[in-house]
Parts: C-alpha cells; sequence; structure tokens
C-alpha cells in the first residue's frame, strides 16, 4: 500500500513526496557529487549504476516512509528544478524521529535548507502530532548545525546513530518548538 502523499509549502518552496522517477534522478546526481556526500555515511560519492541506486532507495524509503513519515523534494513555487530533498523519520533501534535534507551544491547559502526544515518541524509537530524532533550531523559538519541550530534545535550530546559511531545529536521539544512560535 502507497502511503498518502502530504505536499508542504513554504515562501519560496514547494515540497513533494519524493517518488517520481526524475526525483530519483536528480537525487543520483546529487549523490554522485563528493561534496555534498562528504558528510554522509562513508563520504564516498554515489557509484553505483543509476537503476541500482534508484531501486536502493525505493527500498529504503518503503522502510522510511508512513502515513506519517515522508521524504520530500524540494522545488521553487512554478519550477520543477530539483533544489534538494527533506525528511522526517525514524531513527533505527531508538524512539527519536529525526528531520534531515541534502542538497546539491547549486542550492547551497540559499536558506533552502532552513525553510524545508522549518516546514517538516511545522509538519512534524502540528501533523503528527510528535513531542519531540531530533536529528543527527557529522561532527565537522558546521553548514548543518547551523541550519539546525536556526530552527531551534539544541545540540544535546552524541547519538550512536544506526550503530556507525557516535556524531552530534540535537532535539527539539515541542515546548521548546511552540515557545519559537510566540
Amino acid at each position: 500500500m502507497t502511503p498518502p502523499q502530504h505536499t508542504l509549502t513554504t515562501a519560496r518552496l514547494s515540497l513533494h513526496d519524493l517518488v517520481s522517477e526524475a526525483d530519483y534522478r536528480a537525487c543520483y546526481a546529487m549523490d554522485c557529487d563528493p561534496m555534498v556526500v562528504r558528510y554522509v555515511g562513508t563520504g564516498e560519492a554515489e557509484k553505483r549504476p543509476f537503476e541500482e541506486y534508484r531501486d536502493f532507495m525505493r527500498g529504503r524509503l518503503a522502510l522510511w516512509t508512513s502515513e506519517r513519515f515522508h521524504m520530500w523534494a524540494m522545488c521553487l513555487h512554478g519550477s520543477d528544478e530539483f533544489l534538494g530533498w527533506a525528511i522526517l523519520k525514524p531513527i533505527r533501534d531508538t524512539s527519536h524521529v529525526e528531520v534531515g535534507y541534502r542538497m546539491p551544491q547549486s542550492s547551497w547559502g540559499k536558506g533552502y535548507a532552513t525553510e524545508a526544515t522549518r516546514a517538516v518541524l511545522d509538519y512534524g509537530f502540528n501533523v503528527v502530532g510528535l513531542d519531540e524532533i531530533t536529528a543527527v550531523t557529522h561532527p565537522d559538519n558546521a553548514a548543518s548545525q547551523h541550519v539546525l541550530t536556526k530552527c531551534g534545535l539544541k545540540r544535546d550530546g552524541t547519538l550512536n546513530y544506526n550503530g556507525g559511531g557516535e556524531i552530534p545529536f540535537f532535539r527539539l521539544p515541542r515546548s521548546d518548538y511552540e515557545k519559537l512560535l510566540t
């Protein structure tokens, strides 16, 4: 069964569920860039053929997405240019739900990650009804850590993320999120 689609909109962005062949091709191109993935997983650029990558991503999305959790492709309103993706998903083997994002270099420094993250936080708290949203980053990814703190998340030690070792861990409880809105 395919989960229901949920579109998010911001002042500049439209975020739609990542499902189309074009979305997968754009993600593949992004993940082939060593600069984009230097802080992700092993830090190595994608080397598999597109079809293998697409099938792998479809499998991951089947595990991550549901009626409540989504992975969205970002575009400017009225455009189909891929600006990156944002996600809200459970962290495996924990009770935590994380917000995340990835963008091609052409989208860096334009505020898209912050804008998309705020939309995903709003969705997580106000549509899904979460009591807390978390995030993780590579220790050296200062830009991502800056986005998270701009969105109200606070560093809270480290988390052994998916068995890959301890990495910086951020939290935003609902009560702190509600204070940000006042």
